[in-house]
């Protein structure tokens, strides 16, 4: 029930905050004078230091879950996992900056200056594609001890490792578009 609950509440904060993203995305960027390359290089670090740490082993929740066996212990860690459902499990971990600069970009080229309902049609894909990536989260989520049960140990180290891995892959690939639209060059 604590799962459920758990995953319930991540699945709507994320979407509120995706969901969120689209619709105060030109504001913001407005507002603060933001031009799209940039956001790519900024998204690009964080999830690059994301990527990095998850590859040094830093910050990964899935070891306390298997080290707390005893029944007042398991209470206080689901006590604690409840505080942190918002930041920084939802934010930043599930979708952060990383994610938002990402919504950003698409909206940005989603725009269609002549073309109003154009523009509305690529802005819902991108809300439908969020829910669709989110529903996906959610099943494995709600799935996550089963998987890893039947992973263990070693098989769930190898899929962190590539999934840091790619993650780190891409924002190089984040990094090194925003930096080739800044100084005008062709590297890829």
């Amino acid at each position: 029930d604590d799962r459920k609950m758990a995953v319930k509440k991540i699945f709507l904060n994320c979407l509120v905050i995706g969901l969120g993203s689209i619709v105060i995305g030109h504001l913001v960027m407005l507002l603060f004078g933001l031009a799209i390359p940039v956001i790519q290089v900024g998204g690009g670090i964080i999830i690059c230091k994301t990527g990095l740490e998850w590859l040094s082993g830093k910050g990964t929740m899935n070891q306390k879950i298997m080290e707390v066996s005893d029944e007042t212990m398991q209470k206080l860690y689901v006590e604690d996992v409840k505080s942190k459902l918002f930041y920084p499990i939802s934010f930043p971990i599930c979708l952060g900056p990383g994610s938002i600069s990402v919504i950003f970009t698409l909206m940005a080229n989603s725009s269609v200056r002549s073309n109003v309902l154009q523009s509305v049609a690529n802005y819902v894909t991108i809300a439908v594609v969020i829910f669709l990536i989110l529903l996906i989260l959610y099943v494995l989520l709600m799935q996550g001890r089963l998987i890893t049960r039947r992973l263990w140990n070693s098989g769930n180290l190898i899929i962190n490792k590539l999934v840091a891995f790619i993650t780190f892959c891409v924002c190089i690939q984040i990094l090194v578009t925003g930096i080739s639209k800044i100084f005008h060059l062709t590297i890829l």
